[in-house]
């Protein structure tokens, strides 16, 4: 995966290359657990398939970098999956 870009003062955005998917930080401004707001989200989907919240950036960061990873893996396994059903089918 690329590094994490800055969009906003108060946003962050990492995209998985292959699959499309984005993980998105958000620093909400909240006191303690609930400052940082972290979501998955599939490429051509608006609502988030993995969300969370935390105290810090760099922890939300990495839960967030985590999730966007199992996705891709599971993306990636299905893609596969499929190519495998049409190859067989020929």
């Amino acid at each position: 995966m690329k590094k994490w870009r800055l969009l906003s003062p108060s946003t962050q955005l990492i995209i998985h290359p292959a699959s499309g998917a984005r993980a998105v930080i958000r620093d909400t401004c909240a006191d303690g657990a609930y400052r940082f707001h972290w979501s998955v989200i599939p490429s051509e989907e608006s609502l988030p398939i993995a969300a969370g919240r935390t105290g810090g950036l760099a922890r939300g960061r990495a839960v967030a970098e985590e999730a966007l990873r199992a996705y891709a893996e599971d993306w990636l396994g299905l893609l596969s999956a499929d190519t495998e059903a049409v190859i067989s089918n020929l």
